[in-house]
């Protein structure tokens, strides 16, 4: 396996980097674009173990304003993430003259992912790991920021060091958050793509009741496939092995449909 950086404009002031993971013997010429999650890089634990372990041909990369990537990012920002993703894909196409088999995100990744798949339909199979279905409950950062909230609500804004650098949070961007609307999955095209969803039972950031939501508006299968690791948290820790036997199996017989029936 070799790692190749790559560095991809974004017609801004700023540049997003990634990383090409190239697999001997892999099923497929395409590539599986992983996309990290909030407060996170595409260094991250679970999704190195992807990119390092999928049989198939993968590339990673910072959102702007994470890691690498210039720029700049909110909690609430996921469109702009969107339009990241959309830059990648056409530098994949474009630049590195390989298909976009599928592209997987993991938490606010995952959300990402969903977001894109519903608004331009042009790549073949999407994995959601672990995607927030409920934006509007914003409970989550009183639960795991509650020593926080007095000084979100006195000062408009609150800085998080448990990510990779200080992470500015401002009372704008959580209520932007909140009017994110994931209904909008129902606009992804059964015949053009299919979504595999991997949600822990036991996950504690991301209830797993949106995963059921997801299954509910995107399903039945063959078009949506839900996949629910038993005992497994948000990180999948301790579970990692089972999330990568769960997307490549599902992959490789999806593949197959792929390339018999779908066409950009």
């Amino acid at each position: 396996m070799n790692e190749t950086p790559l560095k991809v404009d974004t017609g801004k002031d700023f540049a997003l980097h990634g990383s090409l993971y190239l697999k001997p013997n892999a099923p497929s010429d395409a590539v599986i674009i992983l996309c990290h999650g909030l407060l996170s890089t595409r260094r991250s634990e679970t999704i190195r173990h992807i990119a390092e372990n999928l049989k198939y041909h993968v590339i990673t990369f910072d959102f702007q304003g994470n890691g690498e990537s210039g720029g700049s990012t909110t909690i609430g920002n996921l469109n702009d993430e969107v339009e990241d993703l959309r830059c990648v894909i056409s530098y994949v196409r474009s630049t590195l003259k390989r298909e976009v088999l599928g592209i997987c995100g993991r938490s606010k990744g995952a959300s990402v992912v969903l977001l894109y798949a519903s608004m331009y339909n042009d790549v073949p199979l999407v994995i959601n790991l672990s995607a927030r279905y409920d934006y509007a409950n914003s409970d989550y950062i009183e639960k795991f920021f509650p020593d926080k909230l007095e000084k979100l609500e006195k000062d408009g804004f609150v800085v998080l060091e448990d990510g990779p650098g200080d992470y500015i949070v401002r009372k704008e961007d959580l209520i932007v958050m909140t009017k994110i609307d994931m209904s909008c999955v129902k606009n992804i095209i059964k015949e053009k793509v299919r979504v595999l969803t991997v949600h822990g039972s036991e996950d504690e950031i991301c209830p797993v009741d949106g995963a059921y939501a997801y299954d509910k508006l995107i399903g039945p299968e063959p078009y949506h496939k839900l996949i629910i690791i038993e005992g497994a948290n948000h990180g999948f820790k301790n579970h990692k092995d089972e999330l990568l036997k769960a997307v490549e199996s599902w992959l490789f017989e999806n593949q197959s449909w792929q390339l018999i029936g779908y066409c950009i």
